[in-house]
């Protein structure tokens, strides 16, 4: 039922608006133009977008690498738009040049090509030649009055929102409109703002740093502000054109596995990584020099990724997240990857929903055995994240902003590596990434100091139990509280004892026997076998054999 300000609102910001009219019977306008209302054909829809302008164009980018939305013909057809759009004329530029670097533009570049590298729906690239130096660099400009237009357009796509909250409804096919345009909002700010991309280069390089044949370029911010970049420019061959690079000699396979160590060594080591990773965003230049070429040496090249305006960013909890989603995929371990996506997201709040932990562990693993029978080299991994999407929509688990862009940006690298070689899977990438990271990683003394931790901290609030249960009886007795009890799942409470039973006594034992090699270790008896403490480890390690041993024992006897 729409409320009284929901209508004031709507009325208010409508009579406030002296733009929107006018753009509103523009739209309509190409709507029939187009003639929409006869079906769009992918074509037709490229078509449509394109005359909308760059908001819609935008939009059309991103709906590109969702296949998860748009049938795959559409999201072939969109990916025309990502930079084949209309130029802007040159003069329209050169005065823009002026009006930022003043009249005397030429005494920064000595020359400036007129015809653009590529254009797209928020800017253009141009090729021009630095006067100090003599260096080549890209320059980046956006587009005359598109931060206004793209305003201008979602802020109609908010009051179309505002409409359906009035209707009832702002769910369309189950899909959040609200949260949609928030989203979209927050991509179009973060693209016509280039000092964001500047500092999302600078951040992109220090994390590259120590990549061998990997690299992004280098920015020039004493020439840059909010619509002009200037960035190296990087002389070689796209990612789209696949015989050129075949053609210049350099191993496809080769490429491919550097692009998706790349993109691993990005999220969970550095946690900062490309969001649009497709062909376009991808160029190879040679590695070597033409004087080390013609003397016959291989040239592997180097390996750049450009246009680093919509990045991804993981915190140091969330790249040990999905490290351990990764790893659970890899081990198979249903059990684990639904607890991890359980922490990583958050349980809808929205009336009627709750979490059905039972039946998101059963889904989880039924898919981690299904994907687990098929050969990784013909595995979707677009389809296979996208039904972990709709398992978790599914549960009422809602990921964040961080784990969406992850998703997407694989999808979008697997489309990439494909088109490069399909002799190439990112899941046996992932595969032997993470089995390397585990044995990099891998740290008994930090282990057992980790559990140890873990068992004393178990331990505290296991000692916790009896009082609290009589403040609960005590409040149940005063009539301060209502207790229920489901004797269908009356086991489930005590299974969970169980376990604390179970974490207790081996926190218990570990702690003795921790003790008790540390009072040996401290007494000066430490004899060493290759500069390591043999006390100090077989007190680690009995420590955990025995409480294995003893657990297993207890329960035998339950």
């Amino acid at each position: 039922m729409a409320r009284a300000k929901d209508v004031v609102k709507l009325v208010r910001d409508g009579l406030g608006d002296t733009t929107s009219a006018a753009r509103l019977r523009e739209i309509i306008k190409i709507l029939r133009r187009n003639e929409v209302s006869k079906g769009l054909t992918p074509e037709k829809l490229v078509a449509l977008l394109e005359d909308l302008g760059p908001t819609f164009i935008k939009l059309g980018q991103i709906l590109s690498s969702r296949s998860d939305m748009l049938p795959q013909e559409y999201c072939l057809a969109l990916q025309s738009l990502r930079s084949s759009t209309t130029p802007e004329p040159f003069e329209h530029i050169e005065q823009r040049f002026r009006n930022f670097y003043g009249e005397r533009y030429d005494d920064i570049f000595s020359s400036i090509e007129q015809t653009p590298l590529g254009s797209a729906s928020i800017a253009q690239v141009h090729r021009a030649v630095l006067a100090e130096g003599d260096s080549t660099v890209a320059i980046k400009i956006r587009r005359d009055h598109v931060k206004e237009d793209m305003q201008r357009d979602i802020q109609l796509m908010r009051r179309a929102a505002d409409l359906m909250n009035l209707a009832g409804s702002t769910v369309l096919a189950g899909v959040d409109i609200v949260t949609v345009i928030d989203e979209f909002d927050r991509t179009v700010r973060e693209e016509i703002d280039f000092t964001i991309e500047l500092e999302n280069l600078r951040r992109f390089s220090l994390g590259l740093k120590g990549e061998r044949g990997v690299s992004c370029p280098r920015v020039y911010p004493e020439y840059s502000d909010e619509t002009v970049l200037v960035m190296e420019f990087v002389e070689g061959v796209s990612l789209e054109h696949v015989d050129a690079l075949r053609e210049a000699g350099y191993s496809l396979r080769d490429l491919g596995d550097r692009i998706a160590n790349s993109y691993m060594h990005q999220m969970i080591d550095a946690g900062f990584f490309h969001a649009d990773p497709h062909a376009a965003n991808i160029i190879v230049r040679p590695a070597l020099t033409k004087e080390e070429r013609e003397e016959g040496k291989k040239d592997r090249g180097e390996v750049v990724w450009i246009d680093c305006g919509m990045m991804g960013e993981l915190s140091p909890h969330e790249r040990g997240l999905f490290f351990d989603m990764m790893k659970a995929m890899v081990f198979k371990d249903g059990h684990a990857l639904t607890d991890l996506f359980i922490e990583w997201g958050r349980v809808s709040d929205a009336p009627g929903k709750k979490l059905n932990y039972g039946q998101l562990l059963q889904d989880l693993t039924t898919l981690v055995n299904r994907y687990a029978a098929e050969d990784a080299y013909s595995m979707d991994i677009a389809q296979l994240l996208n039904d972990i999407m709709a398992i978790l929509d599914t549960a009422n688990v809602i990921m964040p902003r961080s784990f969406v862009m992850l998703v997407r940006g694989l999808a979008s690298l697997q489309g990439t590596l494909i088109s490069l070689t399909p002799d190439i899977s990112i899941l046996k990438v992932v595969e032997r990434y993470v089995r390397s990271a585990a044995n990099r990683r891998f740290d008994p003394f930090k282990e057992t100091e980790d559990r140890l931790v873990q068992a004393v901290a178990t331990t505290d609030k296991a000692m916790q139990i009896p009082e609290r249960v009589v403040n609960v009886l005590d409040m149940a007795e005063k009539g301060r509280l209502k207790i229920g009890f489901d004797l269908a799942e009356a086991n489930q409470p005590m299974e969970m004892l169980g376990r604390i039973v179970d974490r207790l006594s081996l926190a218990i034992i570990t702690a003795g026997l921790f003790i008790g090699s540390s009072t040996i270790y401290s007494a000066g008896m430490q004899p060493q076998l290759f500069g390591v403490p043999v006390i100090g480890f077989l007190g680690y390690f009995g420590a955990a054999v025995l409480s294995v041993y003893i657990i297993v024992k207890i329960r035998k006897g339950a």
